[in-house]
């Protein structure tokens, strides 16, 4: 199904937010989703009100008909020269703390101008008993839409491996799914949970 690769990513100290909000986002003009239409930009969200953990930011890409070998591709880009200008732009204003590899459980779906609500949880049964769980809890929130489902790929991702992102209709749905898995410890742990706005939208 495809490789999916997520970035999480810190404001550097002392930047100020306008200059990080136009020097970071992963979709600015001519970037790199502009550039490389192979990589699928499904998020680009800053964490909002305060509510999880950091790093503040991820981006979230998805290369459908490919696995490492893309990752081959993005060092010879990366060497040859020609997107230092927007490796510049945004390393003057942020830094990618830790990426991961993630299989997708489900197929990712690119969104923009929500409201996200992320759960970082540990798999504590089969990728198969996590997919059917999280389908069946999707069918049973005809609100709330499930648009990214992945586990990382080995130990190539931070902890605690797994990452679900809903997103809703508005702050008040949270009551619909925020206790929802409360006590559960099979086939996945909630570990921690956090909501997110598109980047630029978030508030501190």
């Amino acid at each position: 199904m495809g490789l999916i690769y997520i970035e999480y990513i810190s404001r550097l100290p002392g930047v100020d937010l306008d200059a990080f909000r136009n020097g970071a986002p992963a979709n600015t003009e001519g970037g790199w989703a502009a550039g490389y239409g192979e990589d699928q930009l499904v998020l680009d969200v800053g964490r909002t009100w305060r509510l999880g953990p950091e790093p503040e930011y991820f981006a979230v890409w998805y290369t459908a008909d490919a696995n490492f070998e893309r990752i081959d591709a993005w060092d010879r880009i990366m060497r040859s020269g020609e997107v230092d200008h927007l490796l510049k732009q945004f390393d003057q204003v942020a830094r990618i703390d830790v990426a991961g590899c993630y299989e997708p459980l489900i197929e990712p779906v690119s969104t923009r101008n929500g409201t996200y609500y992320a759960e970082f949880f540990r798999a504590n049964g089969d990728l198969e008993s996590i997919r059917s769980f999280y389908t069946a809890r999707a069918r049973s929130h005809q609100h709330l839409s499930l648009n990214l489902l992945v586990y990382r790929i080995g130990r190539l991702g931070p902890d605690p491996g797994g990452l679900a992102v809903w997103v809703l209709p508005n702050f008040a749905a949270l009551a619909e799914i925020a206790q929802e898995l409360d006590g559960v410890d099979q086939p996945v742990e909630l570990v921690t949970a956090a909501t997110y706005a598109d980047f630029g939208c978030e508030i501190l």
